[in-house]
Protein backbone atom coordinates (compact mmCIF):
# COMPACT_ATOMS: atom_id res chain seq x y z
CA UNK A 1 0.00 0.00 0.00
CA UNK A 2 1.26 3.30 -0.81
CA UNK A 3 1.97 5.85 1.36
CA UNK A 4 -0.35 8.88 3.01
CA UNK A 5 -2.17 10.78 0.30
CA UNK A 6 -1.10 13.94 1.66
CA UNK A 7 2.17 15.74 2.73
CA UNK A 8 2.18 16.24 6.82
CA UNK A 9 3.27 20.08 5.90
CA UNK A 10 -0.32 20.55 4.45
CA UNK A 11 -2.03 19.20 8.43
CA UNK A 12 -1.55 23.04 9.31
CA UNK A 13 -4.18 24.52 7.27
CA UNK A 14 -6.54 21.47 7.92
CA UNK A 15 -6.08 22.09 12.13
CA UNK A 16 -6.61 25.69 11.01
CA UNK A 17 -10.28 24.89 9.46
CA UNK A 18 -11.32 22.78 11.49
CA UNK A 19 -10.27 24.34 14.99
CA UNK A 20 -7.40 22.17 15.97
CA UNK A 21 -5.27 24.42 18.26
CA UNK A 22 -1.71 22.89 17.79
CA UNK A 23 -0.38 26.02 20.94
CA UNK A 24 3.03 24.23 21.48
CA UNK A 25 3.61 21.40 19.34
CA UNK A 26 3.79 20.78 15.83
CA UNK A 27 3.78 17.42 13.73
CA UNK A 28 7.49 16.70 12.58
CA UNK A 29 9.29 13.56 11.02
CA UNK A 30 11.12 11.46 13.89
CA UNK A 31 14.04 9.15 13.00
CA UNK A 32 13.45 5.66 13.30
CA UNK A 33 9.32 6.12 14.34
CA UNK A 34 8.14 8.31 11.66
CA UNK A 35 5.30 11.04 12.58
CA UNK A 36 5.64 12.43 16.07
CA UNK A 37 4.81 15.64 18.25
CA UNK A 38 7.70 18.32 18.60
CA UNK A 39 7.47 20.99 21.06
CA UNK A 40 7.55 24.20 19.11
CA UNK A 41 8.89 26.42 22.41
CA UNK A 42 9.75 25.91 25.78
CA UNK A 43 6.35 23.86 27.88
CA UNK A 44 6.52 24.82 31.76
CA UNK A 45 6.08 21.77 33.92
CA UNK A 46 2.44 21.66 35.22
CA UNK A 47 0.60 20.08 38.31
CA UNK A 48 -1.93 17.29 37.28
CA UNK A 49 -4.59 19.25 38.68
CA UNK A 50 -3.32 22.02 35.28
CA UNK A 51 -6.62 23.59 33.73
CA UNK A 52 -6.71 22.99 29.94
CA UNK A 53 -5.16 27.02 29.71
CA UNK A 54 -1.95 24.80 29.98
CA UNK A 55 -2.83 22.80 26.98
CA UNK A 56 -0.62 21.81 24.85
CA UNK A 57 -2.71 21.10 21.79
CA UNK A 58 -6.65 21.16 21.94
CA UNK A 59 -9.16 19.19 19.79
CA UNK A 60 -12.85 20.22 19.62
CA UNK A 61 -15.22 17.49 20.88
CA UNK A 62 -16.82 17.66 16.95
CA UNK A 63 -13.67 16.08 15.68
CA UNK A 64 -13.10 13.04 17.79
CA UNK A 65 -14.41 9.92 16.86
CA UNK A 66 -16.00 8.05 18.87
CA UNK A 67 -19.92 6.45 19.22
CA UNK A 68 -21.43 9.27 19.52
CA UNK A 69 -19.59 10.63 16.52
CA UNK A 70 -20.65 8.15 14.70
CA UNK A 71 -24.10 7.75 15.33
CA UNK A 72 -24.23 11.72 14.78
CA UNK A 73 -23.17 11.13 11.18
CA UNK A 74 -25.47 8.25 10.41
CA UNK A 75 -28.26 11.46 10.83
CA UNK A 76 -26.35 13.15 7.83
CA UNK A 77 -25.47 10.82 5.39
CA UNK A 78 -28.42 7.90 4.52
CA UNK A 79 -25.62 5.64 2.61
CA UNK A 80 -23.82 5.48 5.72
CA UNK A 81 -26.89 5.07 7.96
CA UNK A 82 -28.07 2.42 5.73
CA UNK A 83 -24.98 0.29 6.16
CA UNK A 84 -24.72 1.61 10.03
CA UNK A 85 -28.48 -0.26 10.39
CA UNK A 86 -27.59 -3.40 8.91
CA UNK A 87 -24.36 -4.07 10.33
CA UNK A 88 -23.79 -1.61 13.10
CA UNK A 89 -24.83 -0.95 16.93
CA UNK A 90 -22.67 -4.30 18.13
CA UNK A 91 -19.50 -2.52 19.50
CA UNK A 92 -17.41 0.67 19.68
CA UNK A 93 -14.97 -0.64 17.44
CA UNK A 94 -17.37 -2.06 15.08
CA UNK A 95 -19.21 1.05 14.34
CA UNK A 96 -15.79 3.04 13.99
CA UNK A 97 -14.57 0.96 11.60
CA UNK A 98 -17.59 1.19 9.38
CA UNK A 99 -16.64 4.80 9.76
CA UNK A 100 -13.06 4.53 9.06
CA UNK A 101 -14.25 2.40 6.03
CA UNK A 102 -17.02 4.98 4.83
CA UNK A 103 -14.14 7.48 4.70
CA UNK A 104 -11.30 5.50 3.35
CA UNK A 105 -13.41 5.05 0.62
CA UNK A 106 -13.58 8.49 0.37
CA UNK A 107 -9.93 9.07 -0.07
CA UNK A 108 -9.65 7.05 -2.34
CA UNK A 109 -12.19 8.52 -4.61
CA UNK A 110 -11.30 11.45 -6.60
CA UNK A 111 -14.31 11.83 -9.01
CA UNK A 112 -16.52 14.19 -6.07
CA UNK A 113 -20.01 13.12 -8.27
CA UNK A 114 -19.18 9.26 -7.40
CA UNK A 115 -18.32 9.55 -3.58
CA UNK A 116 -21.51 8.99 -2.41
CA UNK A 117 -21.11 9.85 1.46
CA UNK A 118 -21.03 13.08 2.81
CA UNK A 119 -17.68 14.46 3.80
CA UNK A 120 -16.40 15.69 7.32
CA UNK A 121 -13.30 16.49 8.43
CA UNK A 122 -12.34 13.23 8.82
CA UNK A 123 -12.50 12.58 5.11
CA UNK A 124 -9.40 15.26 4.91
CA UNK A 125 -7.92 14.24 7.95
CA UNK A 126 -7.59 10.16 6.82
CA UNK A 127 -5.61 11.14 4.11
CA UNK A 128 -2.69 12.34 6.35
CA UNK A 129 -2.65 8.88 7.88
CA UNK A 130 -0.57 5.79 6.44
CA UNK A 131 -1.78 3.22 4.00
CA UNK A 132 0.66 0.65 5.30
CA UNK A 133 1.02 0.20 9.52
CA UNK A 134 3.49 -1.78 11.21
CA UNK A 135 1.31 -3.92 12.74
CA UNK A 136 1.70 -8.09 12.10
CA UNK A 137 -1.67 -7.70 10.72
CA UNK A 138 -0.61 -6.16 7.74
CA UNK A 139 2.47 -8.11 7.01
CA UNK A 140 2.62 -10.22 4.18
CA UNK A 141 2.27 -13.96 4.66
CA UNK A 142 6.53 -14.05 4.47
CA UNK A 143 7.07 -11.58 6.81
CA UNK A 144 4.37 -13.19 9.30
CA UNK A 145 6.76 -16.56 9.03
CA UNK A 146 9.44 -15.06 11.30
CA UNK A 147 6.66 -15.41 14.48
CA UNK A 148 6.94 -18.88 14.34
CA UNK A 149 7.36 -20.09 17.77
CA UNK A 150 6.19 -16.70 19.41
CA UNK A 151 3.24 -15.50 21.12
CA UNK A 152 1.94 -13.61 18.29
CA UNK A 153 2.05 -16.62 15.87
CA UNK A 154 -1.54 -17.66 16.66
CA UNK A 155 -2.64 -14.75 17.42
CA UNK A 156 -2.05 -12.69 14.34
CA UNK A 157 -3.59 -15.93 12.31
CA UNK A 158 -6.51 -15.76 14.46
CA UNK A 159 -7.13 -12.15 14.19
CA UNK A 160 -6.54 -12.41 10.21
CA UNK A 161 -9.55 -15.17 10.19
CA UNK A 162 -11.51 -12.61 12.38
CA UNK A 163 -11.30 -10.27 10.35
CA UNK A 164 -11.75 -12.07 7.53
CA UNK A 165 -15.12 -13.71 8.96
CA UNK A 166 -16.54 -9.98 10.13
CA UNK A 167 -15.71 -8.72 6.55
CA UNK A 168 -17.90 -11.73 4.47
CA UNK A 169 -20.60 -11.06 7.44
CA UNK A 170 -20.32 -7.14 6.30
CA UNK A 171 -20.98 -8.08 2.74
CA UNK A 172 -23.34 -10.49 2.68
CA UNK A 173 -25.25 -7.70 5.36
CA UNK A 174 -24.69 -5.19 2.82
CA UNK A 175 -25.49 -6.93 -0.23
CA UNK A 176 -29.22 -5.94 -0.15
CA UNK A 177 -28.05 -1.96 -0.26
CA UNK A 178 -27.60 -1.33 -3.89
CA UNK A 179 -24.33 1.46 -3.26
CA UNK A 180 -22.61 -0.68 -0.92
CA UNK A 181 -22.87 -3.71 -2.66
CA UNK A 182 -21.10 -2.68 -5.50
CA UNK A 183 -18.70 -1.21 -3.41
CA UNK A 184 -18.04 -4.44 -1.60
CA UNK A 185 -17.19 -6.11 -5.02
CA UNK A 186 -13.96 -4.15 -5.36
CA UNK A 187 -10.74 -5.83 -4.60
CA UNK A 188 -9.82 -3.12 -2.29
CA UNK A 189 -12.41 -3.06 -0.07
CA UNK A 190 -11.07 -6.04 1.91
CA UNK A 191 -7.76 -4.32 2.28
CA UNK A 192 -9.52 -1.33 3.56
CA UNK A 193 -11.14 -3.19 6.29
CA UNK A 194 -7.25 -4.88 7.58
CA UNK A 195 -6.67 -1.25 7.35
CA UNK A 196 -9.27 0.30 9.33
CA UNK A 197 -8.25 -2.39 11.66
CA UNK A 198 -4.98 -1.46 12.19
CA UNK A 199 -5.95 2.00 12.31
CA UNK A 200 -7.95 1.66 14.97
CA UNK A 201 -5.75 -0.45 17.34
CA UNK A 202 -2.83 1.87 16.85
CA UNK A 203 -4.43 5.02 17.13
CA UNK A 204 -7.55 4.30 19.56
CA UNK A 205 -7.00 5.89 23.17
CA UNK A 206 -9.70 5.54 26.27
CA UNK A 207 -11.11 8.68 26.83
CA UNK A 208 -12.93 9.75 30.98
CA UNK A 209 -16.15 10.89 29.34
CA UNK A 210 -16.11 9.73 25.15
CA UNK A 211 -14.61 6.36 26.22
CA UNK A 212 -13.10 4.43 23.35
CA UNK A 213 -12.11 7.39 20.65
CA UNK A 214 -9.88 8.44 18.28
CA UNK A 215 -8.09 11.52 18.14
CA UNK A 216 -7.08 13.59 14.91
CA UNK A 217 -3.69 15.19 15.98
CA UNK A 218 -3.43 13.68 19.47
CA UNK A 219 -3.33 10.74 17.61
CA UNK A 220 0.13 11.94 16.38
CA UNK A 221 2.31 11.59 20.18
CA UNK A 222 4.23 8.71 20.17
CA UNK A 223 4.99 6.50 23.17
CA UNK A 224 7.56 6.71 26.03
CA UNK A 225 7.12 4.68 29.44
CA UNK A 226 8.99 8.31 30.29
CA UNK A 227 6.49 10.34 28.44
CA UNK A 228 6.09 14.24 29.10
CA UNK A 229 2.54 14.53 28.28
CA UNK A 230 -1.13 13.15 29.27
CA UNK A 231 -4.31 13.77 27.72
CA UNK A 232 -7.65 14.59 29.08
CA UNK A 233 -11.41 16.09 28.28
CA UNK A 234 -12.48 19.32 29.24
CA UNK A 235 -15.90 20.18 30.93
CA UNK A 236 -17.51 20.71 27.47
CA UNK A 237 -15.99 17.51 26.03
CA UNK A 238 -12.59 19.04 23.79
CA UNK A 239 -9.47 17.23 24.21
CA UNK A 240 -6.34 18.53 25.39
CA UNK A 241 -2.87 17.30 25.71
CA UNK A 242 -1.39 18.70 28.54
CA UNK A 243 2.34 18.45 30.05
CA UNK A 244 2.66 15.87 32.53
CA UNK A 245 6.40 16.52 33.78
CA UNK A 246 7.04 19.13 36.30
CA UNK A 247 10.41 20.05 34.49
CA UNK A 248 8.20 20.66 31.64
CA UNK A 249 9.31 19.67 27.95
CA UNK A 250 12.13 21.92 26.06
CA UNK A 251 11.51 23.48 22.72
CA UNK A 252 12.75 20.77 20.14
CA UNK A 253 11.80 17.63 22.40
CA UNK A 254 9.67 15.35 21.17
CA UNK A 255 6.15 14.88 23.19
CA UNK A 256 5.39 11.49 24.07
CA UNK A 257 2.64 10.12 26.15
CA UNK A 258 1.97 6.35 27.64
CA UNK A 259 -0.14 3.37 25.67
CA UNK A 260 -0.07 1.85 28.29
CA UNK A 261 3.17 1.04 30.99
CA UNK A 262 2.18 -2.59 31.74
CA UNK A 263 1.86 -3.81 28.55
CA UNK A 264 4.24 -6.83 26.83
CA UNK A 265 5.87 -6.77 24.12
CA UNK A 266 4.10 -9.19 21.93
CA UNK A 267 0.93 -6.63 22.97
CA UNK A 268 2.94 -3.81 21.58
CA UNK A 269 3.74 -4.85 18.01
CA UNK A 270 0.59 -6.60 18.14
CA UNK A 271 -1.80 -2.88 18.69
CA UNK A 272 1.07 -0.97 17.74
CA UNK A 273 3.78 -2.18 15.06
CA UNK A 274 6.62 -1.63 17.32
CA UNK A 275 8.07 -2.76 20.64
CA UNK A 276 9.57 -0.68 23.34
CA UNK A 277 12.92 -1.38 23.83
CA UNK A 278 12.95 0.95 27.10
CA UNK A 279 10.14 -1.17 29.00
CA UNK A 280 11.01 -3.60 31.32
CA UNK A 281 8.18 -5.71 31.03
CA UNK A 282 8.66 -9.44 30.52
CA UNK A 283 4.99 -11.19 29.89
CA UNK A 284 3.94 -13.66 27.76
CA UNK A 285 0.69 -15.03 27.09
CA UNK A 286 0.50 -18.74 25.59
CA UNK A 287 -2.49 -20.37 24.14
CA UNK A 288 -3.82 -23.49 26.05
CA UNK A 289 -6.25 -26.23 24.65
CA UNK A 290 -7.84 -29.18 25.81
CA UNK A 291 -5.26 -31.84 27.28
CA UNK A 292 -4.99 -34.90 24.78
CA UNK A 293 -7.68 -37.57 25.26
CA UNK A 294 -9.37 -35.68 27.95
CA UNK A 295 -13.32 -37.49 26.99
CA UNK A 296 -14.66 -34.01 29.21
CA UNK A 297 -12.25 -31.52 27.29
CA UNK A 298 -14.97 -30.01 24.58
CA UNK A 299 -16.89 -29.69 27.28
CA UNK A 300 -14.29 -27.70 29.35
CA UNK A 301 -13.21 -25.02 26.63
CA UNK A 302 -17.28 -24.50 25.91
CA UNK A 303 -18.61 -23.69 29.04
CA UNK A 304 -14.94 -21.44 30.19
CA UNK A 305 -15.44 -17.64 28.97
CA UNK A 306 -12.42 -16.42 29.91
CA UNK A 307 -8.82 -16.39 27.59
CA UNK A 308 -7.66 -19.46 26.74
CA UNK A 309 -4.31 -18.42 27.61
CA UNK A 310 -2.08 -18.98 30.66
CA UNK A 311 0.23 -15.71 31.53
CA UNK A 312 3.78 -15.94 32.07
CA UNK A 313 5.70 -13.30 33.54
CA UNK A 314 9.19 -12.60 34.75
CA UNK A 315 9.68 -9.70 37.60
CA UNK A 316 13.15 -8.90 39.39
CA UNK A 317 14.00 -12.34 38.87
CA UNK A 318 11.35 -13.95 39.71
CA UNK A 319 8.32 -16.16 37.46
CA UNK A 320 5.36 -16.07 38.43
CA UNK A 321 2.27 -17.82 36.02
CA UNK A 322 -1.51 -17.63 36.08
CA UNK A 323 -3.89 -19.39 34.63
CA UNK A 324 -7.96 -20.24 36.10
CA UNK A 325 -8.16 -22.39 32.66
CA UNK A 326 -5.48 -24.96 33.72
CA UNK A 327 -6.97 -25.96 36.95
CA UNK A 328 -9.76 -26.63 34.94
CA UNK A 329 -8.40 -28.63 32.42
CA UNK A 330 -6.23 -30.70 34.67
CA UNK A 331 -9.10 -31.81 36.56
CA UNK A 332 -11.99 -35.16 35.63
CA UNK A 333 -14.59 -37.15 36.99
CA UNK A 334 -12.52 -39.07 39.97
CA UNK A 335 -11.43 -35.75 41.14
CA UNK A 336 -15.44 -34.74 41.92
CA UNK A 337 -16.04 -32.62 38.28
CA UNK A 338 -19.09 -33.30 36.65
CA UNK A 339 -21.14 -32.08 33.92
CA UNK A 340 -24.95 -31.87 33.61
CA UNK A 341 -27.22 -30.91 30.78
CA UNK A 342 -30.38 -29.41 32.01
CA UNK A 343 -33.28 -28.30 30.63
CA UNK A 344 -34.28 -24.04 31.31
CA UNK A 345 -37.62 -22.47 32.08
CA UNK A 346 -38.02 -21.91 27.96
CA UNK A 347 -37.64 -25.66 27.45
CA UNK A 348 -33.97 -25.39 25.66
CA UNK A 349 -31.01 -27.00 27.51
CA UNK A 350 -28.23 -26.15 29.06
CA UNK A 351 -24.80 -27.03 30.09
CA UNK A 352 -23.73 -27.23 33.78
CA UNK A 353 -20.48 -27.83 35.82
CA UNK A 354 -20.34 -29.12 38.87
CA UNK A 355 -17.66 -29.39 41.16
CA UNK A 356 -17.64 -32.01 44.31
CA UNK A 357 -21.97 -32.00 43.66
CA UNK A 358 -21.91 -27.93 43.85
CA UNK A 359 -23.15 -25.89 40.19
CA UNK A 360 -20.16 -24.00 39.93
CA UNK A 361 -20.96 -23.02 36.39
CA UNK A 362 -20.70 -19.54 37.33
CA UNK A 363 -17.57 -19.80 38.14
CA UNK A 364 -15.01 -21.37 35.96
CA UNK A 365 -12.32 -18.83 37.03
CA UNK A 366 -12.36 -19.59 40.41
CA UNK A 367 -10.44 -23.23 40.30
CA UNK A 368 -7.42 -22.49 42.04
CA UNK A 369 -9.58 -21.74 45.14
CA UNK A 370 -12.02 -24.07 44.66
CA UNK A 371 -9.37 -27.03 44.98
CA UNK A 372 -7.35 -25.55 48.06
CA UNK A 373 -9.46 -27.05 50.65
CA UNK A 374 -9.55 -30.81 48.61
CA UNK A 375 -7.52 -33.30 50.15
CA UNK A 376 -5.70 -33.82 46.65
CA UNK A 377 -5.08 -29.91 46.05
CA UNK A 378 -0.85 -30.43 45.99
CA UNK A 379 -1.94 -33.35 43.50
CA UNK A 380 -3.91 -31.01 41.48
CA UNK A 381 -0.83 -28.26 41.54
CA UNK A 382 1.50 -30.70 40.83
CA UNK A 383 -0.61 -31.91 37.51
CA UNK A 384 -1.07 -27.97 37.06
CA UNK A 385 2.60 -27.65 37.21
CA UNK A 386 3.55 -30.70 34.72
CA UNK A 387 1.20 -29.84 31.98
CA UNK A 388 2.07 -26.32 32.06
CA UNK A 389 6.06 -27.22 31.72
CA UNK A 390 5.37 -29.68 28.79
CA UNK A 391 3.94 -26.53 27.03
CA UNK A 392 6.69 -24.40 28.10
CA UNK A 393 9.17 -26.93 26.38
CA UNK A 394 7.30 -27.51 23.53
CA UNK A 395 7.16 -23.54 22.66
CA UNK A 396 10.56 -23.43 23.67
CA UNK A 397 11.69 -25.91 21.17
CA UNK A 398 9.59 -23.86 18.61
CA UNK A 399 10.62 -20.34 19.10
CA UNK A 400 14.21 -21.15 19.52
CA UNK A 401 14.02 -22.67 15.82
CA UNK A 402 16.14 -21.49 13.32
CA UNK A 403 14.78 -18.89 10.70
CA UNK A 404 17.03 -17.18 7.99
CA UNK A 405 16.45 -13.57 8.08
CA UNK A 406 17.52 -13.21 3.98
CA UNK A 407 17.41 -10.01 3.51
CA UNK A 408 19.64 -6.60 5.04
CA UNK A 409 19.28 -3.04 5.85
CA UNK A 410 21.84 -2.71 2.70
CA UNK A 411 20.29 -4.77 0.17
CA UNK A 412 16.74 -5.51 0.04
CA UNK A 413 15.05 -7.01 -3.07
CA UNK A 414 11.58 -6.06 -4.19
CA UNK A 415 8.83 -8.42 -2.37
CA UNK A 416 11.26 -9.90 0.09
CA UNK A 417 10.38 -8.69 3.79
CA UNK A 418 10.86 -5.57 5.05
CA UNK A 419 13.95 -5.18 7.54
CA UNK A 420 11.80 -3.49 10.09
CA UNK A 421 8.98 -6.30 10.37
CA UNK A 422 12.14 -9.30 10.62
CA UNK A 423 13.98 -7.02 13.61
CA UNK A 424 10.79 -6.69 15.67
CA UNK A 425 10.47 -10.11 15.09
CA UNK A 426 13.88 -11.51 15.84
CA UNK A 427 13.39 -8.85 18.98
CA UNK A 428 10.40 -10.51 20.07
CA UNK A 429 11.56 -14.45 19.32
CA UNK A 430 14.43 -12.97 21.54
CA UNK A 431 12.47 -11.85 24.80
CA UNK A 432 10.13 -14.63 24.56
CA UNK A 433 13.12 -17.25 24.71
CA UNK A 434 14.41 -15.77 27.89
CA UNK A 435 10.94 -15.62 29.67
CA UNK A 436 10.38 -19.78 28.50
CA UNK A 437 13.96 -20.36 29.43
CA UNK A 438 13.37 -18.72 32.76
CA UNK A 439 9.56 -19.95 32.90
CA UNK A 440 11.17 -23.66 32.13
CA UNK A 441 13.83 -23.34 35.04
CA UNK A 442 11.21 -21.93 37.41
CA UNK A 443 8.88 -25.11 36.90
CA UNK A 444 11.40 -27.66 37.15
CA UNK A 445 12.26 -26.88 40.69
CA UNK A 446 8.68 -26.17 41.62
CA UNK A 447 7.80 -29.32 40.59
CA UNK A 448 10.69 -30.53 42.66
CA UNK A 449 9.33 -28.90 45.77
CA UNK A 450 5.55 -30.30 44.94
CA UNK A 451 6.92 -33.80 44.85
CA UNK A 452 8.71 -33.82 48.32
CA UNK A 453 5.88 -32.19 49.66
CA UNK A 454 4.44 -34.99 52.49
CA UNK A 455 0.88 -35.47 51.19
CA UNK A 456 2.37 -35.95 47.52
CA UNK A 457 4.82 -38.39 48.58
CA UNK A 458 1.81 -40.45 50.28
CA UNK A 459 -0.84 -40.36 47.58
CA UNK A 460 2.20 -41.32 44.78
CA UNK A 461 3.24 -44.08 47.09
CA UNK A 462 -0.26 -45.57 47.79
CA UNK A 463 -0.78 -45.36 43.97
CA UNK A 464 2.49 -46.75 43.60
CA UNK A 465 1.30 -49.63 45.56
CA UNK A 466 -1.98 -49.83 43.79
CA UNK A 467 -0.17 -50.91 40.72
CA UNK A 468 2.08 -53.23 42.18
CA UNK A 469 -1.14 -55.33 43.37
CA UNK A 470 -2.87 -54.75 40.16
CA UNK A 471 0.41 -56.46 38.12
CA UNK A 472 0.87 -58.77 40.51
CA UNK A 473 -2.93 -60.32 40.29
CA UNK A 474 -2.33 -59.64 36.47
CA UNK A 475 0.22 -62.13 36.78
CA UNK A 476 -1.15 -64.73 39.02
CA UNK A 477 -3.91 -64.82 36.91
CA UNK A 478 -1.84 -65.79 34.12
CA UNK A 479 -0.04 -68.28 35.72
CA UNK A 480 -3.37 -70.21 36.53
CA UNK A 481 -4.20 -70.14 32.83
CA UNK A 482 -1.08 -71.53 32.00
CA UNK A 483 -1.25 -74.31 34.38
Amino acid sequence: MAASQLPIEALPAWALLNDVEFRSAEVRSIDGKGLGLVAKNDIPGVSDDASSTAAIIRIPRELVLSAEAVEAYAKVDQNFRQLLEVAGHQSTRGDILLYLLAHLILSRRSSPGNKGCASTPWTEYIKFLPRSISVPTMWTSDEREFLQGTSLESSVNAKLSVLSREYDELSEKASALPFWNDLFGEPEMMEDWILADALYRSRCLELPHAGHAMVPGLDMANHSPNYLARYDETPDGDVVLLPSSESGVSSGEEITISYGEAKSAAEMLFSYGFIDQESAVKELALHLDALPDDPLGKAKLHIYKGPRTVQLSLTEGNFYWHSPLLYLLILNEEDGLAFRVVQDTSGGRELRLLWQDEDVTGRTGEFESLIQDHPLCQIFKLRAVAVLEERVSSQLDRITTEISYGATEQSQAANQPRVECMLAAEKLRDLEAQILQGAAAALENEKARLLLDARVVTYLGSMEDTQNEQASNLASNEDDEFS
